[in-house]
């Protein structure tokens, strides 16, 4: 059983030990039967992601795989632990389209260097009716383990970046995020697929992810850079904002209507004519706004849920305990 009075300079020691066990040396083996065989060089890393979340916080899981509760911090708090395996899926040539195997620097089938890493993986949050929405936000914490190339553009770089990041599911952008998907696209389609949470994108920004690992792992050696308490840890903030202009969820009216709101809580004006302005524009404003009233990120982000989500939500059918917190919010 795992010691959580172990002291952070061994959990640290643990963790880098884990990785050279149950990752390194098994993608080397593995990427020689792989050469041998030709099947896929991936090893199924979402075990290795929770044996990872454990010795990171100190705490131990159910011993159940994926049907259990993955970690355990008391008899009646446990957490959720997803992963997401960026490294050695399957790449493309982009002189003859065919697939390219991560362990492949040239084409096969007509000797190109023109090779092109994919990196399209993200978690998946299965909710296929009304009991796994409500069991979406009964976790006490969830864990997003992130395993991604250094330099995706860089073939020749084999070094990869191992992250954790803790989300809070009573934060406003994941219950409001979990809701919108359930009631407007789940439902109204004939898709039972599980949501899709892809890194870094605005939706997982909103969520107020808290980085609390990281480290790089080369041929050689791992070396963890980032190391902090579950409970603590580095959040990811909005800010700049501009960079999510592309955003297809975004609108203008959704980005006048969150300039509108930081008028009103800030007590403040906004020179010019906004509704004639573009997307990119709304956003400078907006983090002129940040930057000029010190606005709290998790202002920002409960701002920016609401506009984006909340007016698609049927409150008639939201479960009782996402109600409890909407009222908690004055919103229900």
């Amino acid at each position: 059983m795992i010691n959580n009075m172990n002291s952070l300079a061994e959990r640290k020691r643990l963790s880098e030990k884990l990785i050279y066990d149950l990752y390194i040396d098994l993608r080397k083996k593995i990427f020689e039967w792989s050469a041998l065989s030709n099947q896929t060089p991936q090893a199924r890393m979402g075990y290795v992601g929770q044996h990872l979340v454990s010795i990171v916080t100190g705490f131990g899981g159910s011993k159940s795989g994926a049907r259990g509760y993955d970690i355990i911090f008391s008899s009646c708090l446990y957490g959720e632990i997803k992963t997401c395996y960026r490294v050695d899926q399957l790449g493309r040539c982009k002189n003859c389209g065919l697939e390219v195997s991560a362990i492949e620097k040239i084409c096969p089938h007509c000797n190109s260097e023109n090779i092109e890493r994919k990196e399209d993986s993200k978690w998946l949050l299965p909710i296929k009716n009304n009991n796994d929405l409500k069991n979406m936000i009964e976790p006490f914490m969830y864990f997003f383990v992130l395993f991604e190339f250094e330099d995706i553009t860089d073939l020749y770089n084999e070094n990869i970046i191992a992250s954790i990041w803790t989300v809070n599911p009573k934060n406003m952008g994941f219950y409001l995020c979990i809701l919108d998907y359930y009631q407007n696209i789940l439902t109204k389609s004939d898709s039972k697929a599980p949501f899709n949470l892809w890194p870094y994108m605005l939706k997982f920004q909103l969520m107020q992810p808290k980085l609390i690992y990281r480290s790089i792992i080369s041929e050689s050696e791992v070396t963890t850079t980032i190391f902090e308490d579950y409970l603590g840890g580095n959040v990811e903030t909005l800010y700049p904002f501009v960079r999510f202009h592309k955003a297809n969820n975004l609108t203008q009216n959704i980005l006048k209507n969150v300039i509108q709101k930081l008028c009103h809580k800030y007590n403040l004006y906004v020179k010019g004519n906004i509704d004639s302005y573009n997307k990119k524009k709304l956003c400078e404003i907006i983090d002129e706004i940040i930057l000029k009233y010190n606005v709290p990120n998790n202002t920002l982000c409960d701002i920016l849920s609401e506009s984006l989500y909340f007016e698609n939500i049927d409150l008639e059918e939201v479960p009782d305990n996402y109600k409890i917190l909407l009222k908690e919010r004055g919103l229900y």
